[in-house]
Parts: C-alpha cells; sequence; structure tokens
C-alpha cells in the first residue's frame, strides 16, 4: 500500500526556531529552525520510509478566511526576521532533497494538508507532520497525525490515531471540530463559548 508523507513546512520550522538554542552560520544568518526541520524530516523518512513526501506552506497573501473573519490570527505577533529569514533556506534544502514544495494563494498550510488527506481516501496511507492539533480533525484508519516535539536538542514524536483521540478527548477525529467550535482558538482569535473548555466541549458532544 502506498504511503505518503505531508509536512507542515511553517509549523515545524516556527517549532524548531523556538525549541532549539540560537544557530548562525559564518555569514551571520540565523539556522537553528532548518537545522531542526531537517531533523525531523530525516527521522520521519527514516521511520516512516514513504513512497511519497511532500511540504506544504503559507503565503502572506490573505486567505479566504480572513476575508470571511478579517479577525482571525489578528492577535498573533509578527514572525521575527530570524526566523523569516530561514524559510527560504528550507525550502531550497527541501528543494534540493527532490521533494515537492506546495503552496497556494489564498490558502493555508492545512488546507493543503486537508487536500492532500483526502486524495489518499482510495486507502493509501498517509501520515501528517505537524505541530498543529487543528490537524487531528483529518485522522482516519489510514491518515496519522505524528507531532514532533523538540526539547533540548532532543525530537521525540507523538503518534495520533482514531483511537488516540477517542482515548484523549472522548470523540472521534471528525469532533474535534465541534471541540473546537465550542472552546474557541485563541492563539487564531476565534471565539468559543463563554466558560467552555477543552473537556466541558468533549462532555456535551
Amino acid at each position: 500500500m502506498p504511503k505518503l508523507l505531508a509536512v507542515d513546512g511553517n509549523s515545524i520550522l516556527n517549532r524548531q526556531f523556538y525549541g532549539i538554542r540560537p544557530l548562525t552560520n559564518s555569514a551571520g544568518v540565523y539556522t537553528q529552525a532548518v537545522y531542526g526541520f531537517l531533523n525531523v524530516l530525516f527521522s520521519q523518512l527514516d521511520n516512516l520510509k514513504p513512497d511519497y513526501v511532500a511540504v506544504a506552506f503559507d503565503l502572506k497573501a490573505p486567505t479566504f478566511r480572513h476575508k470571511f473573519y478579517p479577525e482571525y490570527k489578528a492577535g498573533r505577533h509578527a514572525m521575527p526576521p530570524e526566523l523569516a529569514m530561514q524559510f527560504p533556506y528550507a525550502k531550497k534544502c527541501i528543494s534540493a532533497l527532490g521533494i515537492k514544495v506546495i503552496e497556494l494563494e489564498g490558502y493555508e498550510a492545512d488546507d493543503i494538508l486537508g487536500t492532500v488527506a483526502e486524495m489518499c481516501k482510495n486507502g493509501d496511507e498517509c501520515y501528517i507532520a505537524t505541530g498543529d492539533r487543528d490537524s487531528f480533525q483529518l485522522i482516519r484508519d489510514n491518515v496519522t497525525v505524528l507531532l514532533p516535539h523538540t526539547k533540548m536538542g532532543t525530537t521525540t514524536t507523538e503518534t495520533y490515531t482514531p483511537a488516540r483521540i477517542m482515548e484523549e478527548y472522548g470523540v472521534t477525529p471528525i469532533q474535534m471540530i465541534d471541540i473546537k467550535a465550542l472552546q474557541g482558538d485563541a492563539s487564531d482569535c476565534i471565539p468559543g463559548v463563554a466558560g467552555v473548555g477543552q473537556k466541558t466541549a468533549g462532555d456535551l458532544i
């Protein structure tokens, strides 16, 4: 059965940037996010040995969510220049490895990952490497979400399947959409129901 690894480039680079001490090359270019990203990528390639690999990225242009809800992500701080300067180098490394970079104006990396997961509905195995738990809604029998964590330079990976979601949240993966709708998402400036957190949302569902 063909196996696909789809990577959330923005999410992994961001988490590696903050999870690894600052590193620079001789020209003063920061490199820790690229270094950490490649460690995660190579680790997943070794563990999964996928037949296909793609890395999705956001673009700066507003998405359809911004047009529908202007406050979307309004409270977020701008990306640090030390991180922003690493994205072009990360993409060059990915392309040099023969891996496809996918990005589309008006859509986020999340949307691309969701589309790729849907393309695997014929039974192909799909593994999504990301730091964003919003991807939990994509999980099903043949779609697994991998959450890499880096602390003190050491990376570990949590594996999420339908059984893990039921054990941890008490709902099916598709019901994670309802969990988010009820509790809201402060990082995206999306209000939920007042006084409702993850546990109460799960109990209600």
